[in-house]
């Protein structure tokens, strides 16, 4: 659930050639309605911190009941730091810095999806 489009159009392509299956959304309330409509199906959560209307952290509390303990992989070019007082009740949250580097994402989901 990255805000920008083309970013989120080549993670998702390069996601998908290593056999993940991919559910995009362009927004967070677009994100929060996928997750209802695929409840106990998603097996990792990525979202932008920062996006137009509902941000990151937002969007997973509303969205945690959908997701079970799957693992949430956060993307800001923010400071972790900056954001972590809102998620101080989360389990399974990772994060990853901007500038994303495409191949780096891949491997982190790699790991969280093992590690969970």
């Amino acid at each position: 659930m990255e805000d920008e489009s083309a970013v989120r159009l080549i993670a998702a392509k390069l996601l998908r050639q290593r056999g993940y299956e991919v559910i995009e959304a362009a927004d967070g309330e677009e994100a929060l309605l996928l997750a209802e409509e695929h409840a106990g199906q998603i097996d990792m959560l990525i979202s932008d911190v920062v996006m137009p209307g509902m941000d990151g952290p937002t969007l997973l509390k509303k969205a945690r009941i959908y997701l079970g303990d799957a693992p949430v992989m956060f993307i800001s070019g923010y400071a972790e730091s900056d954001f972590s007082d809102l998620l101080t009740d989360e389990a399974n949250v990772s994060f990853l810095p901007k500038p994303l580097d495409i191949k780096t994402l891949a491997e982190r989901v790699k790991q969280e999806l093992y590690a969970a």
